[in-house]
């Protein structure tokens, strides 16, 4: 026996248009684009697909529909659910309505809004399995004491008799549902959507526009469901007020030295109590490599799926008794600890693990109860490669795998053989597998607590992994490890940045329909309701920098259109390799550059070439091989100058060898000494690369991942779309509905020195500052030309702009944000402290986070209050709290 499927869409299409039906199921193509249904136009705008399904498979399954034009694919916004249970009609009939991807209908439907603002409490409906007809329709922005009804031309649906309307009720599958058995003499049948009143019991409105119509004619035996999208109403533009913060960053009484899962709780209540809706994060992953504090950053993640051992609460965990040495040590250590400015990474892990390790072995390493063993099956997956990654780590000393003897490459049986035979591997995995555990429940209270005070948590999502990672180990294939991810030069770095991290290898992740970044963020959304993308930019294309080279700026554009000899050739340039790929060293180069020592640098580095330039020894000819020489940093950092002085960085590609533009190349000493006529047609490639050629290339690789994405969970999705942002990026995150990041004295037109926050889009985040700038009192103080103009053309106050920013200068600018038609404005907690001088003063710089011009920068600012000392409410001003929306 099978279930038939039958799904009816209605879009009007243009020529070239075809229509295809995809889901998660292999009858519907497994969720890979290849194998979508193909759909078949029924008549009248409709178009119709039909598949089987073998009855003892009753399935749960999700869907969509694509639509392809030539290259181009148009995916829709959300996915609808269907569980097919014991007893349901075989024939199954879906009347759907398309649903655009930007409508913000759907940024509302997302976990903020479904789970904590306005939820409803889910239900089964009796005798929903037997009904002919089920409308389901879906209505954000909802109160829990409204609820959607419905009214029609028939018996069944009251007659248009506005005091006997159907109520509907909220369902598992995000949809307001209403089963009706409706004979086919009735059609067809004409129904609108209302808004209903549960605690006065009466109707408020009926949906705007004219009445829905029902004409399906449907076999006996069938269930027709029809998916109506969204109830048409107008809607009121909701926003909302966040805070920024990284978690080791928090200070409480009971804290360790740095920030704990535990005290998110006390952060969420100061932030209900001032009005504010969201808390979002940094990457909580485990970031362990080398054990020291470079393991304080927070997006070299060792993997995707295990939380940091850093954020653990050793109380909630157990007690070790009053005798024993870590006991002993644990008052006078937290104290030192909790007195310092900021995070000492080391000593904070060390002296957690070496208590954890305690009890575990206190505890004889028994988790033994029902809850453990369901997390431990849910998580399974991920939890035991990493458990084994992180003993192989500790055993051979390194987190580079390539040196683990026998360990190289993962494979589940060697580890399942390591387990068995070896007694200290067994227990080491279970240790971690204790740590993982209790972090688990401590996020989960944490993430309880916060929604119980009404706020939503917003985590971050990495654009990498770090090289010595789970994933690398157990999925080379998914990664270019000859690569490393980074950014070109902006204002913040001349050289660029090598993040470090492989990049990805987007074909071998399409296959199975990205899997591996379903499960990374099925398994966030446990604890997140909504997300940053990191460098969203990095969907559209990344900047990949060979493993031979270390700066940012010798790297180059993935994908990207490559310039050939042919193209050179067909420009009267007269390219060679030596003369455009090679650094362009002279005498007169190495004289100015060097002054007495270049003759040393001659000598020790160089080779002369008949041209009368000059190459780099073979010990010295690439930046990877400089780094690992035994030399002074500084002559580390002019060697590795020289290197950069080239107009073009080489790819092989197919057998071929192709050419990219070195970034900025009009900058190097190599162009200054090209004919006039060479630097013009060079600076005419260069922006046809840089800002032309590219665009639909970029275009369409975005639109074949992200779409995944943003299915994948419904949590809601925040670009980080900062830096060189190419002119497709807008559209793009428009298209798909996901909100980009907007920063006033960011704008993304050249022709502003400030964004105007009242032009800003609604489907945006706005925010003062991000953990990778300045804060707002440093900002200040930096170029006093760029705070005068903000002074008079933003904040239109009269005379000398102050020389630092006070609490009123900083209420103004937040007061400002707070008026923006963006959704979400969202502070760092630092700023919102400052604002209200509630924690000691310090100096500006030390309010900053990150710098990424450092490129080993040590993470560990923390801010200067504990949680328990905020007071209930902030400044008031003008009678009304200083953050309120």
């Amino acid at each position: 026996m099978y279930y038939r499927l039958r799904f009816y869409l209605h879009y009007q299409t243009r020529f070239g248009q075809n229509l295809f039906l995809l889901g998660n199921i292999p009858v519907l193509g497994n969720n890979l684009l290849s194998s979508a249904v193909p759909m078949q136009w029924h008549k009248d705008g409709w178009w119709y697909a039909e598949v089987m399904i073998p009855q003892d498979e009753l399935p749960e399954f999700q869907y969509s529909y694509i639509v392809r034009e030539l290259e181009e694919t148009i995916t829709e916004g959300s996915l609808r659910k269907v569980t097919l249970r014991a007893g349901a009609p075989l024939e199954q009939l879906f009347v759907d309505t398309w649903n655009n991807a930007g409508d913000y209908e759907n940024n509302w439907s997302t976990a903020p809004f479904t789970r904590v603002f306005f939820p409803h409490r889910a239900v089964n409906i009796p005798g929903i399995l037997t009904a002919t007809h089920l409308f389901k329709v879906k209505a954000p922005l909802l109160p829990p004491h409204h609820t959607i009804c419905l009214l029609g031309s028939c018996p069944q649906l009251g007659n248009w008799n506005i005091e006997q309307p159907l109520l509907l009720q909220y369902t598992t599958d995000g949809c307001f549902t209403a089963g009706v058995n409706l004979p086919d003499t009735n059609l067809p049948v004409y129904y609108k959507y209302g808004v209903f009143d549960l605690e006065h019991q009466q109707l408020l409105h009926f949906e705007t526009g004219g009445n829905r119509i029902l004409h399906f004619e449907a076999p006996p035996g069938t269930q027709v469901t029809l998916h109506d999208g969204y109830v048409r109403k107008e809607y009121d533009f909701w926003k909302g007020t966040g805070v920024a913060v990284p978690v080791f960053s928090l200070r409480s009484a009971t804290g360790m030295g740095t920030g704990e899962f535990a005290d998110i709780p006390l952060l969420a209540a100061w932030a209900a109590q001032n009005n504010m809706q969201l808390i979002q994060l940094l990457p909580v992953n485990d970031t362990t490599i080398t054990g020291t504090w470079t393991d304080s950053y927070p997006y070299a993640a060792i993997s995707s799926f295990a939380l940091h051992p850093l954020y653990i609460r050793l109380e909630a965990v157990g007690s070790l008794p009053a005798t024993h040495a870590l006991a002993q040590q644990l008052p006078e250590l937290r104290q030192r600890l909790n007195e310092q400015d900021t995070l000492d990474y080391e000593a904070v892990m060390q002296f957690k693990l070496a208590y954890l390790r305690a009890l575990y072995e206190q505890q004889d390493g028994k988790l033994e109860s029902r809850q453990y063993w369901q997390w431990f099956a849910a998580n399974e997956h991920w939890l035991l490669p990493y458990a084994a990654f992180s003993y192989l780590r500790d055993r051979f000393k390194t987190a580079d795998f390539s040196r683990w003897s026998g360990y190289e490459r993962f494979r589940q049986r060697d580890i399942n053989q390591l387990i068995v035979q070896e007694a200290n591997a067994a227990e080491a995995v279970r240790f971690y597998f204790f740590i993982q555990y209790h972090l688990h429940l401590q996020l989960k209270a944490a993430v309880t607590a916060c929604r119980h005070a009404g706020l939503a948590l917003k985590g971050d999502i990495p654009i990498g992994v770090a090289r010595h990672s789970v994933e690398t180990w157990m999925h080379p294939e998914l990664f270019h490890m000859d690569m490393q991810a980074g950014a070109p030069p902006d204002s913040f770095t001349t050289a660029g940045q090598n993040w470090g991290f492989p990049t990805y290898n987007w074909n071998r992740m399409a296959a199975d329909g990205y899997e591996w970044w379903r499960q990374r963020l099925q398994h966030m959304s446990a604890y997140f309701d909504a997300f940053r993308i990191d460098h969203i930019l990095g969907f559209f294309r990344i900047w990949q920098i060979p493993y031979e080279s270390v700066q940012g700026i010798l790297g180059y554009f993935h994908p990207a259109v490559p310039v050939s000899r042919e193209e050179l050739l067909f420009l009267n340039i007269n390219f060679t390799e030596s003369r455009f790929c090679e650094p362009y060293i002279t005498d007169q180069l190495l004289d100015e550059r060097f002054g007495v020592y270049a003759d040393m640098i001659k000598d020790t580095y160089l080779v002369k070439l008949s041209s009368g330039r000059y190459a780099m020894q073979p010990g010295f000819d690439t930046q990877r091989k400089i780094q690992q020489q035994l030399l002074p940093a500084g002559m580390k950092a002019a060697l590795d100058q020289l290197l950069t002085d080239v107009l073009f960085i080489r790819e092989s590609r197919n057998g071929t060898t192709v050419f990219h533009p070195r970034f900025d190349l009009m900058s190097t000493a190599s162009f200054a000494a090209l004919e006039p006529e060479v630097q013009t047609k060079l600076r005419q490639l260069y922006h046809h690369y840089f800002y032309v050629r590219q665009e639909n290339i970029w275009r369409k690789e975005a639109l074949r991942k992200l779409p995944y994405i943003s299915k994948a969970t419904d949590m809601l999705i925040c670009g980080e779309d900062l830096g060189m942002v190419p002119a497709c990026v807008p559209g793009v995150m428009r298209q798909l509905g996901i909100l980009s990041l907007e920063i006033q004295r960011m704008p993304k037109h050249a022709d502003s020195l400030f964004q105007s926050l009242h032009a800003l889009p609604y489907l945006a985040v706005l925010t003062p500052s991000t953990h990778d700038m300045p804060a707002l009192r440093e900002w200040w103080e930096e170029d006093h030309t760029v705070t005068q103009l903000y002074w008079q053309q933003v904040l239109h106050r009269k005379g000398t702009a102050p020389a630092t920013c006070s609490p009123d200068i900083l209420l103004q600018i937040i007061q400002q944000h707070l008026q923006s038609p963006a959704m979400w404005r969202i502070f760092q907690l630092q700023e919102l402290l400052a604002m209200d001088s509630l924690q000691p003063a310090v100096a500006p710089e030390k309010e900053r986070i990150n710098n990424p011009a450092v490129a080993t920068h040590y993470w560990r600012y923390r801010i200067g209050i504990n949680l328990e000392d905020l007071p209930v409410k902030t400044k008031e001003a003008n009678g009304t709290a200083s953050i309120s929306i």
